[in-house]
């Protein structure tokens, strides 16, 4: 038998990188090296990792701050560590809201309060995790521009002119310039740390541009309205397109979150981030749960006045602001032995008032050390404050 030879043809494609010619016998081939090959996929990377960036809610988040601080200043010198501990208090406040259904059952929100007002007299509050306290929506809004101490702000001495927004501007427009501001570097790294998406509600309405038939009476209506929908309404809608089960109510949900346990988890937030001191007066309210059954957690929920109080001491003001609610709480819990079934930890200690001369870095449990088997493990750290309210994930 004759041996029969295949014969190659030779291509010359031009390099989608370098935008040179090349020789290849691949039909295939768009690169003249794998270096080129791997430089372009990264560059298509970053562009898919900024774009992501450009329409997602939490930078729109940010170009509305700016807009309403009136300068993108407030986002100066911020590096990767910033930009993530500012989204990481962004999603929680979006989680703690239900990713809105808090708003859509007519329930007011929790909002980003600042501590150094963001137009304040003197000073502009930047929009940083370090200045930032999630707060009941009522709160927030009769705290007004008050400032106590502490947050991080910029002098408006300090404001330059290039840098500054018009109340009017466009907020598509306003992200690129945060992101310039910033550094695309700095955008690109934290997109792909935290998975930062585009809005799912222009994803579903994009969906539903696509699949809804205007000839359909039934389209025709979902056509009507959604433009200003909600993306819950939206998900509802594609769900009935796909012949899918609608979302269930999941209102019970939001009971995970309501005042008080919102405010103590950003007690211990701030705490352990940005104010040592505030953490002493955590661990008694952590050790009081520790050592009571689970009747005085279940029943534990701060008044207006106690949540006024732990506001403002979150929002500047000593941490000696808060013993009369400390105080309260282990009255309480000892003048009803029968009922919160106090441990012989807690009734052997020295309840004295949380004073001012407790020192930044002195812990209330580092004075137990005589009584330890007593104290629930639980106890001897600050862990989650949350009362019973373990956190879920989104149900939709």
């Amino acid at each position: 038998m004759t041996a029969t030879s295949r014969t190659t043809t030779e291509r010359r494609p031009t390099c989608q990188l370098c935008k040179k010619r090349f020789r290849t016998s691949s039909k295939t081939a768009k690169f003249c090296n794998a270096s080129c090959r791997t430089a372009f996929n990264n560059k298509a990377r970053h562009v898919r990792r900024i774009a992501d960036a450009t329409t997602s809610p939490f930078f729109y988040e940010l170009a509305r701050q700016a807009i309403r601080a009136r300068t993108v200043q407030i986002y100066h010198h911020f590096d990767q560590q910033e930009l993530e501990a500012l989204y990481d208090v962004y999603a929680s406040c979006q989680r703690m809201n239900g990713y809105g259904l808090r708003r859509d059952h007519g329930e007011a929100p929790f909002e980003l309060s600042h501590i150094a007002p963001v137009r304040g007299q003197a000073s502009i509050g930047l929009f940083k995790a370090d200045n930032l306290v999630i707060a009941p929506m009522t709160l927030n809004r009769s705290h007004g521009a008050k400032h106590y101490s502490g947050g991080a702000s910029i002098s408006r001495a300090e404001l330059s002119a290039r840098f500054a927004v018009s109340k009017d501007a466009s907020v598509s427009e306003v992200v690129q310039r945060v992101i310039q501001i910033i550094g695309v570097e700095v955008v690109q790294a934290v997109v792909q740390s935290r998975k930062i998406k585009p809005s799912k509600r222009q994803a579903l309405y994009s969906w539903l541009v696509d699949h809804l038939d205007p000839t359909n009476p039934d389209h025709a209506e979902h056509l009507k309205t959604i433009e200003t929908a909600s993306a819950r309404i939206l998900d509802g809608i594609k769900r009935q397109l796909e012949g899918k089960e609608p979302v269930g109510d999941f209102r019970a949900w939001l009971d995970y979150h309501d005042d008080t346990s919102v405010l103590m988890s950003e007690w211990e937030r701030i705490g352990k981030a940005y104010r040592p001191e505030l953490l002493p007066a955590l661990e008694r309210i952590q050790f009081l749960f520790a050592n009571t059954n689970s009747r005085f957690s279940y029943n534990f929920a701060f008044d207006a006045i106690d949540l006024r109080l732990v506001f403002d001491m979150l929002h500047g003001r000593p941490v000696h602001t808060v013993t009369s609610i400390i105080d309260a709480l282990y009255a309480t819990a000892l003048e009803s032995p029968i009922k919160y079934q106090p441990t012989e930890a807690l009734l052997s200690i020295d309840e004295s008032p949380l004073r001012t001369s407790l020192s930044v870095t002195e812990s209330f449990l580092e004075g137990l050390d005589e009584c330890p088997p007593y104290i629930a493990p639980v106890a001897l750290y600050v862990g989650s404050v949350s009362v019973d309210r373990e956190v879920m994930p989104a149900p939709f």
